[in-house]
């Protein structure tokens, strides 16, 4: 049977890829903030330039505005290479009202023209991680876990797991997830499903969506482990209800298929019923609004005279 502790980290957490040490990331963020910068600048900030001289050197801070998890702070330095940074909290930091957490020092052009890019960027990570943060603690038994509903992609996906989070697939190449279009696609033939892609991924998930479906699932799998296959199963439990989870899982342990698979509950999820799931004996709930929902965290950038 799966050891039930260390395959879901290994499932659902690919934080070790996020980071600007991995090329792959690094590129990405990059671009993605190049491109944001590039957007928001276009002709030149005419505003800037009319009132102060672009090589003059000045000093400024970025202030907490209100509590939180600071993040960003490794993609902030990345978009401000030419610049000096001197971080004064690091990703992950519990953050208060009136904290300075980076001071930043060289050409007025380079730091007033890029303000409100680090700015979008510092805040909107900032309020993903705090968010998931705050929900996360409030986990008796699962772990939270982000979904593909992301608006900026890896970054989103960093800051869920500097909140504590899990990040779930980065990618579609990083694990297999067979959908409801792939399942109809198939008949629902569960143990042709997990013949074909066995030896595709090492993690395999499997969405259902009712009792039926899942227990099938369940039995392919276990046929599956026991004809010695190296992969990680999981199936996610898709818009089922916690009460209908329970009666699922309970079925499972009297058919001994429990112990064989990784379980998440994923759909309609959100802070007004995620508890609800934590003791439904899941492993995983996902959420899409800790990503496509979060409120950006209060930042300011302030001009040291």
């Amino acid at each position: 049977m799966l050891h039930r502790e260390k395959p879901i980290l290994e499932f659902w957490d690919r934080s070790k890829e996020l980071s600007v040490k991995n090329k792959e990331y690094r590129n990405f963020a990059y671009r993605l903030l190049s491109m944001l910068l590039e957007q928001d600048i276009g002709k030149g900030d005419i505003s800037s330039s009319s009132l102060i001289k672009k090589d003059e050197k000045i000093s400024a801070a970025i202030v907490a505005k209100e509590n939180g998890i600071f993040a960003g702070l490794q993609e902030f330095k990345l978009l401000n290479n030419e610049l000096k940074i001197k971080p004064l909290k690091s990703d992950g930091s519990e953050i208060k009202k009136g904290d300075v957490l980076a001071q930043i020092t060289g050409p007025a052009g380079k730091i007033l023209e890029k303000e409100r890019t680090y700015l979008n960027l510092l805040q909107r990570m900032s309020g993903i991680a705090t968010l998931t943060n705050e929900l996360d603690k409030k986990l008796g038994n699962a772990r939270l876990t982000a979904t593909r509903k992301t608006l900026w992609g890896c970054i989103d996906k960093r800051a869920v797991s500097i909140g504590k989070g899990l990040t779930h697939r980065i990618g579609l190449n990083d694990g297999i997830i067979v959908k409801d279009n792939h399942l109809e696609a198939l008949n629902y033939d569960f143990k042709k499903i997990i013949n074909l892609v066995k030896n595709k991924s090492k993690y395999i998930e499997i969405e259902v969506e009712d009792k039926k479906q899942a227990l099938n699932a369940a039995i392919a799998i276990k046929n599956a482990i026991k004809s010695k296959t190296k992969n990680l199963f999981a199936i996610m439990l898709d818009n089922i209800g916690p009460q209908e989870i329970r009666t699922i899982i309970e079925e499972m342990k009297r058919r001994v298929l429990y112990g064989y698979v990784l379980l998440e509950a994923s759909g309609n999820i959100n802070p007004s019923n995620f508890i609800e799931y934590d003791d439904c004996g899941v492993d995983i709930i996902s959420m899409g609004y800790i990503t496509n929902s979060a409120k950006s965290l209060n930042l300011s950038q302030e001009i040291e005279k």
